[in-house]
């Protein structure tokens, strides 16, 4: 009997780097390229606002003016990716009841490896 050829065929194409090398490479500059990004300008203030209830009200408008204070930080902290960092609250007499406003920014984004 001849002695046979291996199990695994040759590359039609070889490589002359291994693909882990090339991978492991990749994955020592990504993060140095990440941080060479120019400057992003960003908007990272908002505002929430709710109907609040203020004297006597239509009970067609009382499902739509239940206003809760804890409703708007709640809000922010799911916009936001950072810490929510609140601002000046404001009200405003409107018919019926009143308009709240809040407004507040996110914390900037300090990238760990950049500028």
């Amino acid at each position: 009997m001849g002695r046979g050829r291996g199990h695994t065929p040759p590359a039609l194409f070889p490589l002359p780097v291994d693909a882990m090398r090339l991978l492991f490479a990749l994955a020592l500059v990504a993060p140095l390229v990440a941080g060479c990004t120019p400057y992003i300008p960003e908007k990272l203030d908002f505002g929430t606002s709710a109907a609040a209830t203020k004297g006597d009200i239509p009970p067609e408008y009382a499902g739509f003016n239940a206003y809760d204070p804890g409703v708007n930080p709640l809000l922010a902290q799911q916009i936001c990716a950072t810490s929510y960092q609140p601002g000046d609250v404001t009200t405003a007499d409107a018919s019926p009841g009143q308009l709240v406003t809040a407004h507040g920014t996110c914390a900037v984004h300090k990238p760990i490896v950049g500028p």
